[in-house]
Order: structure tokens, then C-alpha cells, then sequence
């Protein structure tokens, strides 16, 4: 299961399936995109037509969410910001 931030303020989404991932990619998706965004589409659609595995989707659909800053990264039972995550590492060193 991935978990990321859906476009309501606070509403997180469990995206926890290739189908889910894409509809999320074409429909919910940030209205900015990047490429990793465009290339995650690219695969997701592949891997719906069974072109890839399932690891290769969730692997395409994280790093497209990183890009846009909406991945939640689940840490010892609760779900924390990438971007929050990352800078409490910094501020632990």
C-alpha cells in the first residue's frame, strides 16, 4: 500500500493496487506534473495491459509522488510528510 495526499487539505489516499494507482495518475494527480509523473503513467498503463510487474508500478508510482511532494512515508505506525520526514533527519544530525 502507498499512501499520499489526496487534493482535499488533510485527506490522505491508500492507493493499494495498480488500477488504483493509474486512475489516481490520470484523475487526482497534482496540477503540477514532472516527468516522473509522465513516465509513471506510461508504466502504469503497461502494467495494466500486463507489460510489467506490479514492483515496477509501485516503484514508478513513489517516485512520481516524491516528485510532486504528496508521498507519505509510514514510520514506526504513523504516516509522516517525505518532505517533513527528510527535514527531521537534517535537524537531528
Amino acid at each position: 500500500m502507498v499512501r499520499v495526499f489526496g487534493r482535499q487539505p488533510g485527506q490522505l489516499v491508500s492507493v493499494t493496487s495498480a488500477y488504483d494507482a493509474a486512475v489516481f495518475l490520470l484523475q487526482e494527480w497534482p496540477n503540477e506534473t514532472g516527468h516522473k509523473h509522465r513516465l509513471a503513467r506510461e508504466i502504469m498503463l503497461k502494467c495494466l495491459e500486463g507489460g510489467c510487474s506490479a514492483a515496477v508500478a509501485r516503484v514508478a508510482f513513489v517516485e512520481a509522488a516524491k516528485e510532486a511532494g504528496i508521498f507519505m512515508e509510514s514510520q514506526l505506525g504513523r504516516a509522516i510528510p517525505a518532505k517533513t520526514r527528510n527535514k527531521r533527519k537534517s535537524l537531528n544530525r
